[in-house]
């Protein structure tokens, strides 16, 4: 499908998105039946971003990284999730989680993590979800960071722990002993995945999003004081808007995936029922017509929320943010459950990848912010009151 890819691209742009949109329709593509079959981690996809040096996408040029702008990143990622939706929405977590080191750590943790991300390919995971807690109301953190000699030590439970026990790295957050409110107690650090005391509780099996490998995962581990990144509620003043934007360029990258299938499955079908073309079908051309229009829509949405995540000031970010998180995974749902109809019974088989593009795209509204969540915050933008994505107790 023919689409305005951004608002103002340049010829460096524009090589690094072709270059990760090849990449992902002759390696991503193929494998990820396979990976959603087993539930089984990207490996070889991250095999092919590490030696492509794409795991570097979100570090500082000044790191030895790519720095790329928003609009560049959401629109590799949404050409990721058209290959495999798994490695895409993992992507994002590893490239924001850097972004969030580059905003909160010191300049010794960015010269040192930045350092293996470019030498060595090393892989952050972002550990932030309980199982007791959800973002759709205050959030309430029951891992606790004990103080003991030279650090921490953190004890608790982290679920849909995407990436898993394939991470060098978990970024995770928690509370400070003996402190009740967040944003005085707050504290997050990077933590190696071959610390003690780190054991996968329960694997993940879900409906969708089988890939990402997203466990539950115990924690009563040490972490060095070197390891903590930001003061006590630093979390609190940094931009955590790269999770939706990335999040939006995945489901509605889904969505892309199904159109352009459906569209050329629907060409076939035509020619092998005797019909002369599609263009005797005006009830498909009129449904193809529809999820198109949603798509370009949603896509639209995306790169201006990616525009406003550059340029615009909070509240401008904020709304263009949660509305297009909304709209995209509404989307990505819709024309993946579209896609399935009109391919008829066929849709319903696991030779065809509708089945598999409809699964991992109902991840999308409930992702935080749910959509619900985001809607709301659109709802107190629009009219003038105090907005927070994500709120803590």
């Amino acid at each position: 499908m023919r689409l305005l890819t951004s608002m103002h691209s340049t010829p460096n742009q524009q090589t690094l998105v072709d270059k990760v949109s090849t990449l992902s329709r002759e390696r991503f593509a193929g494998r990820a039946s396979q990976y959603d079959i087993e539930s089984k981690f990207p490996k070889e996809n991250y095999d092919d971003l590490r030696e492509a040096g794409l795991l570097a996408m979100t570090v500082p040029t000044k790191y030895g990284g790519l720095g790329v702008d928003p609009l560049t990143y959401a629109l590799c990622v949404l050409e990721i999730a058209k290959g495999c939706s798994a490695t895409a929405l993992t992507f994002n977590m590893h490239s924001t989680v850097l972004g969030l080191i580059g905003s909160m750590g010191t300049e010794e943790q960015k010269q040192r993590y930045f350092d293996e991300v470019v030498k060595e390919g090393k892989l952050f995971a972002s550990i932030t979800s309980e199982p007791e807690s959800s973002w759709r109301g205050k959030y309430v953190l029951r891992t606790l960071f004990t103080p003991i000699q030279g650090g921490y030590q953190v004890r608790g439970v982290k679920h849909f722990c995407s990436i898993g026990d394939s991470a060098d790295y978990f970024f995770l957050s928690g509370m400070l002993e003996g402190h009740t409110t967040a944003k005085s107690g707050l504290l997050t650090a990077v933590m190696p995945r071959s610390a003690p005391g780190v054991e996968v509780e329960s694997e993940w099996n879900a409906t969708g999003m089988r890939g990402t490998t997203s466990h539950t995962i115990r924690y009563d581990s040490p972490v060095s004081e070197e390891d903590i990144v930001g003061e006590p509620g630093a979390l609190f003043d940094v931009d955590l808007s790269g999770y939706a934007l990335g999040y939006s360029a995945t489901y509605i990258g889904i969505g892309e995936a199904a159109f352009d299938f459906i569209v050329e499955y629907s060409k076939g079908l035509s020619s092998a029922l005797g019909s002369a073309t599609l263009d005797d079908n005006a009830p498909t051309l009129g449904i193809i017509g529809e999820m198109g229009t949603s798509i370009r829509a949603a896509r639209l949405m995306m790169l201006e929320a990616a525009r406003a995540v550059a340029e615009g000031d909070t509240e401008t970010k904020m709304l263009a943010i949660n509305q297009a998180k909304y709209f995209c995974a509404e989307v990505g749902a819709e024309v993946t459950e579209k896609a399935m109809r009109m391919a008829g019974g066929r849709g319903f088989l696991k030779s065809m990848p509708l089945e598999r593009w409809h699964r991992d795209s109902l991840a999308g509204p409930v992702m935080p912010p749910a959509n619900e969540r985001c809607m709301e915050t659109a709802g107190r933008l629009l009219a003038g009151l105090r907005a927070a994505s994500l709120e803590f107790e």
